[in-house]
């Protein structure tokens, strides 16, 4: 409960612990005598580290709704919505030259910590200046091709200690330490051997390293290279969801995000937070997921399914904004759950370069297997195929047909003469896509589908008010704890802040204007 309190006014430990101790409403809160003398704040840490084992915290956050369910705050089939929100982790921003010589010098340290008498025969001492305090930015050397023979030389000695970790006579706990573990992923992610058993450095896909760009550059110029490194295309980096960008924290993963606002980039996690919306019961969140930045949206939505189901809190509709709805994920949501998945999908990619006809107007026949366009033609047999890993039908309208028809501009988009080619989805999520495509553009969806921004003032209260933008801790289960605690924290706001079950607030009537006034004395 102290916990739950400290997020709810977005308290650092000592402040918690202080709050304990001497206020009033705290001790009323948690049931103590007045001379309490509380306890020390580093209790507090400690707590959370055993709230991050298993699903601990989600089982704190279970039994606050189990509570708000007996209360009848929440019903167990009620409407939920969910909304998600970046979340940087506690960590600096690294280039990828910081990286690797980071990752080499917090590997000494512990090396240092359990195996000392076998380090001092692996370095020299050389290796003092180059890993003995932390490595910044300032310290590297400017220029593409003075941090290239840098950083190689980084990776050659990362190489010498692996080599003797892994195939020397080192004592063989020190392969399972975390930081060893951590160097040998960062240097298969970041180093690669040439056919001549040299040691490269990979090739940059983001624009985040502005050294390897310019070296990316320097090798992109079509000439032929003389001095033995690699085509880039040939060696890359790993994606943002493989990739470890900090040894600090190896789980936080860097992530890009194009918004109506702009391009967001940062380095942590994502927060999805669940939470009811009926009209005559406050605002709950009643269920929190935290996921790695780069995992979009959709990809959690089967896990946000599986808590609420484990909490025995099955919504009957489930309100999400275009991140989370696809054809799919409706179809899923409804066999899976029996949960009415509601909001837009998206519209057709391609609906601007062939203006005249969408996918929707063309007749399907699934027991025939065919198409027949707006102007009566009908497609041969659709053949099965797979578009981004998932069964499509690829329907081809004949060339000749496409080519005689008047509107063919307007409905194959191209003056090549090919005919109409269209995919579609099997027949479940296909329905699915061409009734919600239709009806998204009614009034009547729109304003069912308002609800849905209230989720936008739930970010903006746990992110202003309570501090979830900012990872206190390090590693996904121990952010999962603070999002877990902050959610918790925001309904005892919540809760504080509304009237029981069956009354209603006073209601003063507000004061008239002075043109109102006017008006009345008017009106006598």
């Amino acid at each position: 409960m102290v916990s739950v309190l400290q997020y709810a006014e977005n308290l650092s430990d000592r402040q918690a612990a202080e709050a304990v101790r001497c206020r009033l409403d705290w001790k009323y809160c948690l049931g103590l005598e007045l001379d309490d003398p509380g306890f020390d704040h580093s209790v507090l840490s400690e707590f959370r580290d055993r709230m991050a084992e298993g699903d601990r915290a989600d089982k704190l956050l279970a039994v606050m709704v189990d509570h708000l369910v007996a209360a009848g705050l929440v019903s167990r089939r009620s409407r939920v919505r969910t909304d998600s929100t970046h979340v940087l982790a506690a960590v600096r921003r690294l280039n990828r030259g910081e990286l690797v010589g980071e990752t080499l010098r917090l590997a000494l340290e512990e090396l240092a910590l359990h195996g000392e008498r076998w380090l001092s025969g692996m370095v020299t001492a050389d290796w003092a200046d180059r890993y003995g305090r932390p490595v910044r930015y300032d310290r590297l050397p400017r220029g593409g091709e003075a941090l290239i023979r840098h950083v190689l030389r980084v990776g050659e000695d990362g190489m010498h200690l692996l080599h003797g970790i892994y195939d020397g006579d080192a004592p063989p706990e020190l392969r399972d330490l975390p930081q060893v573990q951590i160097l040998r992923q960062v240097w298969v992610q970041q180093y690669w051997y040439d056919d001549a058993g040299c040691l490269r450095w990979r090739a940059a896909k983001s624009t985040r390293d502005r050294a390897s760009r310019r070296s990316t550059r320097q090798r992109d110029t079509g000439k032929p290279q003389t001095d033995g490194r690699p085509d880039p295309a040939t060696a890359q980096v790993p994606w943002a969801t493989m990739e470890i960008v900090t040894p600090h924290d190896p789980q936080a993963r860097y992530c890009q995000k194009i918004t109506a606002s702009g391009q967001r980039d940062w380095i942590g996690y994502r927060d999805h937070q669940t939470e009811t919306c009926e009209a005559a019961v406050p605002n709950v969140i009643v269920q929190v997921v935290t996921r790695p930045a780069p995992e979009q949206d959709i990809d959690a939505l089967d896990l946000i399914h599986k808590g609420l189901a484990q909490q025995g809190i099955l919504p009957h509709e489930h309100v999400v904004d275009g991140g989370y709805s696809s054809p799919d994920s409706i179809h899923q949501a409804q066999q899976k759950w029996g949960i009415t998945l509601f909001g837009p999908v998206r519209a057709d990619p391609r609906a601007d370069k062939r203006p005249g006809f969408t996918k929707e107007d063309f007749h399907i026949d699934w027991q025939a297997r065919t198409l027949t366009c707006p102007h009566g033609i009908t497609s041969p047999p659709w053949k099965p195929t797979l578009g981004d890993g998932h069964p499509r039908l690829s329907v081809l309208f004949p060339r000749k047909a496409c080519r005689e028809c008047d509107d063919r501009l307007e409905c194959t988009g191209n003056t090549g003469g090919r005919g109409r080619h269209i995919f579609l989805l099997p027949q479940p999520q296909q329905e699915i896509q061409t009734r919600v495509r239709h009806e998204q553009k009614t009034g009547r969806w729109q304003r069912r589908y308002a609800i849905r921004a209230g989720c936008e003032a739930t970010v903006s209260e746990t992110v202003h008010a309570h501090g979830l933008r900012h990872c206190r801790y390090r590693g996904l289960a121990k952010t999962h704890v603070q999002h877990v605690l902050t959610a918790a924290g925001t309904n005892i706001i919540r809760l504080s802040e509304c009237f029981p079950p069956g009354t209603a607030p006073p209601r003063w009537p507000r004061p008239p204007s002075p043109f109102q006034q006017l008006c009345q004395r008017l009106e006598t």
